[in-house]
C-alpha cells in the first residue's frame, strides 16, 4: 500500500516553518483571490501572506498587547485566514466560530473556552458592542470600524501595522521564536447546543499531521486553483481547502456567496474544490437537470458508453462530450475532493464519465479532521481510502459485557483511530475524554464502518443514528437513504424510526423536488412515493423496509456544512 502514496512534500516542525517555506518556494504567485468590497478582485502572493501572518502573529506575540486565547467570528474572508495563521504562528491558541450560531452560543463558547481576545467581521459588530461581558478583553475588527469610547476595540490593519513595527525594529524575530507544537492550539466546539457541545482541543501537530497526508495523498499541486466554498470554521475546509495550498502552492479563489456560486465559477475557472455529499450532490443533481433540458440526454448516454469503451485503449474524450456541462463549472474542473460523510459511489461513476475525478476522504474534528483519504492512484468508488500515513485505525466489536474486540477483515464494528492526527481531548470535560477513548489509546470515532483486505476504509453510518429494533435488529438508516436518494423526485431525506399507532416502524421522512411535481396534490406526491417506496423494499430484506412515510413541505435544519439536524427530524 505505501508504493500508492507518494511522499513529495515535508511534514513541517510548524506553521511559520510551511508559510516562509512556501513564501521562498512560491514567492509572487498567487495563493489567494477574493471579492473586495467593491466586487473587484484582489489577490494575495505567497510572499505577501507570509509578510501579513509575521506582522500580525509579532503583535499576538507580544505580552503587552493581551493575546492568548483568539477567537474568530466572521464570513469566509482572506483576513479570517491570516488571524488563524498568525495566532498559531505565534504559540496562541484560537477559537474558530462558526457565523451561523446564535450570538448567545457564540458568547456562551467563548467563555467555556475563556477567549480573552475577539477578532470579528463588521456584521457583528452591532451585536458585539452590546455584548455582556464574557472574558473578551480585547476586540479587533476585520474592517478598519472601531467603537467610539471604547478603548478594548481595535482593527486588524492596526494590528498588523504595530507588528510590522516590531519586526521591522527586530523587537520581535518571528523566525528565531519557540512555541511548542504539542501544545493546544486550536478550541473547535462540535455541532449542537451549548449543553451538548464539546470542545475539541487540537495541537499543531495534530494540523501539520494532516497537511501533510492531504498534500501527499491527493492529486493536486502548484498548478492547480481551487474554488473555496465551504465555511472556514470548519476542520475539513480549514485543513484541505485552505492549508494544504499553503504546502503544495496552489492558489485558493474565495467564493464570497454560495448565491453566486455557478458565476464564480466561471470567473475562477478553478481545477479543483472541496466539497462535502450534499454539495456534490446538488451540483449533480443540477448537471443532470441541464442535459435533461437541453433534450441531448439520449445522445450523451450513447456517448458515455462508448467513452467508457474507448478509455479502457486510452482514448479519452469525455471533456469534448461533456463540453457544456465543464462550460458551465468554468471549464478546467478535473478534481473534487469530497468529505465529511459518505459519498454514493454512484456519484464517484457519474462525475468520472463527465472527466472529472471525485476522491472521496474521511474525517472527524477529533482527527484534525483526516482518518483516511483516497489515493488517485487507485480508487475504490465506495471506499473512502485508505488511513493517512502515521495512523493505525481498527474495527472494533463489543460483546454482551462491553468488553471490546478487533473484528477480522470485512465484519462491519466502530472505526477506531490511533495516531499524530487525534486529538488531545474535550477541552475542560475529562468525563467526556474518557469516554472517547478506549483501553488501547484509540480513539472512538462512533462511526461504523468495515476494512477490506487491501486496507481500505468503508463507511456504515453513524453509531448514535443506528436503529435497533424490540427484534435486536440493527438498521444504518444511511445505508437505505441511499436508495431513496436515487429517486430524482428526492431533494432530501432521512430514515428513522416512528412510533406510528403503537408500533415502532421504519419512516422515511421525504423532502421532495417540487418541481417535478408541479400541480399536483398532496396526496398524489404521497401516492408516487408509496410506489416508489414499494419497489425500493423489494431490494431489501424485511426488517430494512420502510412502512411509514412522511412528506415534507420545507427543507430540512442544516449545519453550516450542510449536514442535516438529525435529532431535530
Amino acid at each position: 500500500m505505501k508504493s500508492l502514496i507518494k511522499d513529495k512534500y515535508p511534514l513541517y516542525l510548524n506553521m511559520r516553518e510551511m508559510v516562509y517555506d512556501s513564501a521562498e518556494k512560491y514567492g509572487e504567485k498567487t495563493y489567494l483571490r477574493f471579492f473586495r468590497p467593491d466586487k473587484t478582485i484582489g489577490e494575495i502572493s505567497f510572499h505577501g501572506f507570509s509578510l501579513l501572518v509575521e506582522d500580525l502573529s509579532a503583535y499576538f506575540y507580544m505580552p503587552e498587547n493581551g493575546c492568548d486565547r483568539i477567537a474568530i467570528l466572521s464570513e469566509n474572508r482572506f483576513e479570517w485566514l491570516v488571524t488563524y495563521v498568525a495566532a498559531v504562528a505565534a504559540g496562541k491558541t484560537v477559537i474558530p466560530l462558526d457565523k451561523e450560531l446564535s450570538f448567545d452560543q457564540a458568547s456562551a463558547f467563548m467563555q467555556i473556552a475563556e477567549a480573552d481576545t475577539l477578532v470579528y467581521s463588521s456584521a457583528f459588530a452591532a451585536k458585539i458592542a452590546a455584548m455582556p461581558d464574557c472574558g473578551i478583553k480585547k476586540f479587533i475588527c476585520l474592517d478598519g470600524l472601531e467603537i467610539d469610547g471604547w478603548p478594548r476595540f481595535t482593527t486588524l490593519r492596526r494590528c498588523i501595522s504595530t507588528g510590522d513595527i516590531a519586526v521591522a525594529t527586530g523587537e520581535v524575530d518571528m523566525r528565531r521564536i519557540r512555541t511548542d507544537s504539542s501544545r493546544v492550539c486550536a478550541i473547535i466546539f462540535t455541532s449542537g447546543t451549548t449543553g451538548t457541545s464539546k470542545g475539541v482541543m487540537l495541537t499543531e501537530d495534530n494540523i501539520l499531521a494532516c497537511i501533510h497526508a492531504s498534500s501527499n495523498m491527493v492529486n493536486i499541486d502548484d498548478k492547480d486553483t481551487i474554488f473555496s466554498v465551504l465555511p472556514y470554521h470548519h476542520t475539513y475546509e480549514l485543513c484541505c481547502g485552505l492549508l494544504t495550498p499553503i504546502c503544495i502552492g496552489t492558489t485558493v479563489c474565495i467564493n464570497n456567496s454560495l448565491k453566486y456560486f455557478t458565476k464564480n465559477i466561471q470567473l475562477f475557472r478553478p481545477t479543483a474544490m472541496v466539497l462535502v455529499p450534499m454539495f456534490v450532490s446538488t451540483l449533480a443533481s443540477k448537471i443532470e437537470s441541464g442535459i435533461e433540458k437541453s433534450h441531448l440526454a439520449p445522445l450523451l448516454k450513447g456517448g458515455t458508453f462508448v467513452s467508457n469503451k474507448a478509455r479502457k485503449v486510452g482514448i479519452d474524450f469525455r471533456r469534448l462530450l461533456y463540453a457544456k456541462v465543464h462550460s458551465t463549472l468554468g471549464g478546467r474542473l478535473r478534481t473534487i475532493i469530497c468529505g465529511g460523510a459518505a459519498l454514493d459511489p454512484r456519484y464517484v461513476k457519474r462525475f468520472e464519465e463527465f472527466g472529472i475525478s471525485i476522491a472521496q476522504g474521511y474525517g472527524i474534528t477529533e482527527c484534525a479532521p483526516l482518518v483516511s483519504v483516497t489515493p488517485w492512484k487507485k480508487v475504490k468508488y465506495d471506499s473512502v481510502g485508505l488511513p493517512i500515513p502515521g495512523s493505525i485505525v481498527k474495527i472494533m466489536g463489543e460483546d454482551e459485557n462491553g468488553e471490546e474486540y478487533d473484528l477480522p477483515v470485512g465484519e462491519i464494528g466502530e472505526i477506531c483511530v490511533k495516531g499524530p492526527h487525534v486529538m488531545k481531548g474535550y477541552y475542560k470535560n475529562p468525563e467526556a475524554t474518557a469516554e472517547a477513548f478506549n483501553k488501547e489509546g484509540f480513539f472512538k470515532t462512533g462511526d461504523y464502518g468495515r476494512l477490506d483486505e487491501d486496507g481500505y476504509l468503508y463507511i456504515t453510518g453513524r453509531k448514535k443514528n443506528i436503529i435497533i429494533f424490540d427484534n435486536g435488529k440493527n438498521v444504518y438508516p444511511e445505508e437505505i437513504e441511499e436508495y431513496i436518494y436515487r429517486l430524482d423526485i428526492v431533494k432530501e431525506c432521512v430514515v428513522c424510526a416512528r412510533d406510528v399507532n403503537g408500533d415502532q416502524m421504519l419512516t422515511a421522512v421525504i423532502f421532495p423536488d417540487y418541481e417535478k411535481f408541479a400541480g399536483r396534490t398532496e396526496d398524489e406526491i404521497k401516492e408516487t412515493f408509496k410506489k416508489e417506496i414499494a419497489n425500493i423494499n423489494r431490494e431489501l430484506p424485511s426488517f430494512k423496509q420502510v412502512h411509514h412515510i412522511e412528506i415534507k413541505k420545507t427543507e430540512f435544519e442544516k449545519t453550516s456544512t450542510k449536514k442535516i439536524l438529525r435529532y431535530k427530524v
